[in-house]
């Protein structure tokens, strides 16, 4: 090119220099050079390579994209060596068992992910109302699901910016079962249960210096329940938070102790039960050190165990258990759609109300721009959960054509609340003291409406942690989101994804396999390795059809040719199945109906009973009273 140009090479090597820096000021394109290349640390690559699934031999073609031996990437034979050095390291050695794949040293990988963090700069004092300075925030949670069924468990570090990403948590256990029940629990507790007491007791060490750890528990409630040795939502006092009563009834209306103080969830934001404590908690093992409460021939009373049955796996602070932001969120949305039909019902009865299930099948797909999922008896799932949230008052427009004004107004009130508290519910962010007396505030306003207005609604263990307890625990971490089972929820898709891959003979050779990608893949982050321009995030609700003819609505894309997420036939199914379980709801409204004229009559037997013992529980005291006279004038004479 000089000889060509008549100019000198180092003139002209100033024209792609400038080039490239003019590029990467102005946004336009990414150029990475060559020596920028190779400043990239092999482990890195490695990383990539694992965690995209990318075999040695389509690393050999990428590596000569951009130039082979002169890119400064590594060659495929440098991969596998650092990859069994990757495997070898202390935070990324896993132990085989014939229940399950684990770390075998849970402390080491926890402290690799701090030190990490800080040496990014991405570590976060997360302060705690009421804890030390300094504590290190950790959740764990474990969860079933999957095709080939298993038990995963992580552990989040929450002092970082996007803890409920899946990448950045800790894959420590994976357990091959077809329940979660109490004792494959106990099963599986027996690998982990000593190391995150461990880790609770003596801190993690990062950079020479100890961090004292606070431990929170996240998990669905059907989890929570059975790893503390709850009895779970049937029981009398199925709140996990307070010894709040399930429904006032004859038989735990006269609870001694402290009958009084026993609060009802169906009160909604007056249900306020005596908290449990971390004393009760650690009073648990002991009284059922025999073994759980259905084995025992003198069992304690209700009133005493509280409705736990057995031992607790792992003991924890009553308010150290996260208040499952996102499994009230994927419970309470599509519940609105079917309280509108079961509104419907009450008012307009059942011939009605079937029409308006039918149509209301419609209205998700061509307005909310959501399908019922063909799994879990056609419900929705994952993302239109929270479209259904932010779209409700599509619905509420269908739903007035079949109620009376006044339930109508009720129930587009309590759909703007709902979509306010998602906001709380699922933003990884920390709210102001203000953004926070707000949600206490709606969330009240919410239930208490619900309740109100709405006389067959029963108030669920879901509602009550949302109305009670979630505020409560949003005052103390100053957030719900950063602490959602979202990175949990994750793993299954990315195990789904990767069966191929992961396959193998067995299913713990399986889970063995995922632990290991789990555990190479898993940091450092990019955010350290990005040079470019990040793309900004999008503004609320930016990505949410505004208008009929919006190319995110299933309405607008069926009429311009393109192809929707399910075809015709498959979506009109999921439709016609949601809206035959959704008609359910009439039963419902009849079994109410049912049992409110029979508990009237009851109340009135009930009654009349109460008045004949009162009249017999009189004569007896009178008859007493003369008796007592007599013999005190006899005495008294004599």
């Amino acid at each position: 090119m000089a000889r060509l140009c008549g100019q000198d090479e180092a003139a002209l090597e100033k024209i792609p220099t400038g080039v490239c820096r003019r590029a990467s000021e102005a946004g336009i394109m990414a150029v990475v050079q060559s020596a920028e290349i190779a400043a990239l640390p092999v482990r890195l690559q490695t990383q990539s390579v694992v965690a995209n699934n990318i075999s040695y031999g389509m690393w050999q073609r990428i590596r000569r994209l951009p130039g082979g031996s002169l890119s400064g990437l590594a060659t495929a034979n440098e991969m596998p060596t650092d990859a069994l050095a990757a495997f070898a390291e202390p935070h990324n050695i896993l132990i085989s068992t014939p229940v399950g794949a684990t770390v075998a040293r849970l402390r080491a990988a926890v402290e690799a992910l701090v030190a990490d963090l800080v040496a990014r700069i991405q570590f976060i004092e997360r302060l705690v109302c009421g804890r030390p300075d300094g504590e290190t925030l950790l959740s764990f949670d474990l969860d079933k699901g999957g095709r080939q069924s298993s038990c995963r468990t992580i552990l989040a570090c929450i002092d970082q910016p996007q803890p409920c990403i899946r990448e950045n948590t800790i894959l420590f256990c994976v357990f091959p079962c077809q329940k979660d029940d109490y004792s494959s629990l106990a099963a599986m507790a027996e690998l982990y249960a000593q190391d995150l007491e461990n880790l609770r007791k003596n801190g993690v060490t990062v950079g020479g210096v100890t961090r004292a750890v606070h431990m929170t528990l996240i998990g669905d409630y059907s989890f929570k329940t059975n790893f503390d040795g709850h009895a779970g939502a049937t029981c009398r006092f199925p709140c996990g938070y307070c010894c709040c009563i399930g429904r006032l009834s004859a038989a735990n209306t006269k609870l001694p102790p402290n009958d009084d103080e026993y609060g009802s969830m169906q009160d909604g934001s007056g249900a306020r039960g005596i908290p449990r404590t971390l004393k009760q908690m650690q009073a648990i093992p002991s009284l059922y050190a025999s073994g759980p409460l259905a084995t025992m021939a003198d069992p304690s009373a209700v009133a005493t165990t509280l409705s736990f049955e057995r031992r607790p796996l792992i003991v924890s602070a009553p308010e150290d258990i996260v208040p499952i932001p996102v499994h009230i969120t994927l419970g309470v949305s599509p519940w609105m759609l079917s309280l509108g039909v079961k509104a419907g019902a009450f008012d307009s009865g059942a011939a009605r109300e079937q029409k308006y299930a039918v149509a209301l099948t419609q209205t998700p797909q061509r307005d909310v721009g959501v399908s019922p999922a063909p799994y879990w008896g056609g419900t929705f799932e994952g993302k239109a959960c929270h479209k259904i949230g932010r779209r409700l008052a599509a619905v509420c427009y269908v739903l007035e054509d079949v109620v009376p004004p006044t339930r109508a107004t009720d129930y587009r009130r309590a759909c703007e609340l709902w979509a306010d508290l998602l906001h709380v519910l699922n933003r990884e962010v920390s709210f102001e003291a203000s953004a926070r007396e707000t949600f206490r505030r709606q969330a009240a306003e919410f239930v208490d409406l619900l309740r109100l207005s709405f006389e067959w609604v029963s108030i669920t263990p879901k509602l009550h942690i949302l109305v009670c307890h979630a505020a409560d625990w949003l005052d103390r971490f100053g957030s719900l989101g950063l602490f959602s089972e979202k990175g949990l929820e994750a793993w299954p898709g990315f195990f789904n994804q990767n069966a191929t891959v992961l396959a193998a003979g067995f299913c713990l050779d399986s889970c063995v396999r995922l632990m290991r990608r789990a555990a190479v893949g898993r940091g450092p982050g990019d955010a350290a390795f990005n040079r470019g321009k990040r793309r900004a995030p999008a503004a609320p609700n930016a990505r949410c059809a505004r208008r009929p003819s919006d190319m995110r609505t299933t309405r607008a894309r069926a009429a311009a040719g393109f192809s929707t997420r399910q075809s015709a036939a498959k979506t009109g199914a999921n439709a016609d199945k949601w809206a035959t379980n959704v008609y359910l709801a009439v039963v419902k409204i009849g079994n109410y109906r049912a049992g409110t004229t029979s508990a009237a009559g009851a109340s009135a037997e009930l009654s009349a009973a109460e008045a004949a013992a009162a009249v017999e529980n009189e004569a007896l005291l009178e008859r007493a009273e003369a008796t007592c006279l007599e013999a005190f004038i006899e005495d008294w004479t004599n």
